[in-house]
């Protein structure tokens, strides 16, 4: 793409292939570089650090969800200046959100030092895996000032048609984490400290590389002095405020999902959970690329006016997702048990057995769960961000909160892994309805 306005010229087949698929690769390659980061994690250190990780990443979600809030808000609003020829009042945008981003950063690294031990007592955790978890987050924390630009700086290069470079930048990102994990864990036996360092080391990285063309003067997006009115900064945080939410009440189920497992299952039950999300995490960053990377186009033709190929548009990234989502589910009901054994020491059948059991069940969650997660973007895309906050708040508190209160009392812990699929119902139900409101609007 050359710049943002391809987003209204370009057949639609075109548009979709030039925007989905560099972002596909570069969530793929970020997928691919965390299975092998939980492959390292588990086959060189163990359960009990899968199990620390697991328990501790939604803590740093749930700090950054507000980073998440400005990334996505901002977005959304610069695209729709583009798109209505405001490009002075864009940059504008684009250079407060960086800064307030930058703040957020601070605070979040504050928090996290602050809150890490005495949550993950409350939660029950033992203390070899408090240990763990507070040191790998601790280390991702102190430089979360420099990472988190790397996940906004990626939406602006979309936005303003980089789309290839922002896949490169991924890639290389991905690889670089590799690579220094099989450094710092099997060369040097940094142990997890050495895991935190190889991340925090490849996004450093990729955030210096992705300033490189604002820098230069290479996009519609440039540096610009001053301030956005504050009703405006509120509306723009209020429209990511569905993605603010979706990660904060992502973060906190995860919280509670891993402290039921703790008292059902212990260290072992958390474990298992974290290999099986592990695998998730490549159907989710494949579905949740191939949704972002239209978002910039939706807002574009929403800001010129362009309904219709708006509507066109949000029909295809569902019919996409769609075919992604229940392909993933065959594949991993194929091969997934044999790519678990990568997850797991040489002989903890224990773990490879329960990692079994639970994926089989999980991984039918992915018939239904792409629904909601392609609707709520939509609306987002759109500025209406009332109706994707209330589909964030089904889709990830309040049906798998309902689903784990009835299916754990009857199942057990079986009952943990039939929760997203019974969750992704309701929430799919309750998106397919508000679209099709929307459409006849």
């Amino acid at each position: 793409m050359k710049d943002s306005r391809d987003f209204a010229r370009l057949p639609l087949r075109t548009l979709i292939l030039r925007c989905a698929l560099p972002a596909t690769i570069s969530m793929g390659a970020m997928a691919l570089y965390s299975v092998i980061d939980g492959v390292f994690v588990g086959y060189f250190l163990g359960a009990s650090a899968l199990a620390a990780i697991n328990l501790v990443f939604p803590l740093f979600l749930l700090f950054s969800a507000v980073i998440d809030m400005l990334a996505a808000g901002s977005a959304v609003q610069i695209a729709t200046r583009l798109g209505a020829g405001e490009r002075e009042e864009a940059s504008r945008i684009f250079s407060f959100s960086l800064f307030a981003i930058f703040v957020v950063s601070i605070g979040v690294a504050v928090l996290v030092f602050v809150g890490t031990r005495p949550l993950l007592s409350c939660m029950g955790a033992a203390p070899d895996v408090i240990e763990l978890a507070a040191t790998y987050l601790y280390i991702l924390a102190a430089g979360a000032p420099v990472c988190m630009f790397f996940f906004a700086t990626d939406n602006y290069l979309r936005i303003c048609g980089w789309q290839n470079y922002s896949m490169a930048l991924n890639v290389g990102v991905a690889v670089l984490n590799i690579v220094l994990d099989y450094l710092f864990l099997v060369s040097f036996g940094w142990g997890i400290a050495g895991a935190a360092l190889a991340t925090a080391i490849g996004l450093g990285g990729g955030t210096v590389l992705s300033f490189v063309p604002f820098v230069l003067h290479r996009t519609e997006l440039s540096f610009v002095r001053g301030t956005i009115p504050l009703r405006q900064f509120g509306k723009l945080a209020f429209n990511g405020s569905s993605d603010f939410f979706d990660s904060t009440a992502s973060s906190v189920m995860d919280l509670i999902v891993n402290t039921v497992l703790l008292h059902l299952g212990g260290t072992l039950a958390v474990a298992a959970f974290s290999v099986v999300m592990y695998l998730d995490s490549v159907v989710s960053m494949l579905v949740f690329g191939l949704t972002t990377s239209l978002q910039p186009a939706l807002s574009y033709c929403h800001g010129a006016g362009l309904r219709a190929r708006t509507r066109r548009l949000q029909k295809a990234v569902m019919l996409v997702a769609g075919m992604l989502s229940i392909g993933a589910l065959v594949l991993l009901e194929a091969a997934g048990p044999w790519a678990l054994t990568f997850f797991v020491e040489p002989g903890d059948t224990a773990l490879l057995e329960l990692s079994q059991t639970a994926l089989a069940i999980f991984a039918l969650s992915y018939l239904v769960k792409w629904v909601d997660v392609c609707v709520s973007g939509y609306f987002t895309a759109l500025e209406q961000p009332t109706i994707s906050l209330g589909l964030s708040l089904v889709g990830t508190l309040l049906a798998p909160l309902a689903a784990l209160a009835v299916l754990v009392p009857v199942l057990g812990l079986a009952g943990v892994w039939w929760m997203p699929l019974c969750a992704g119902m309701l929430s799919a139900l309750l998106s397919l309805g508000s679209l099709r409101r929307a459409a006849c609007s």
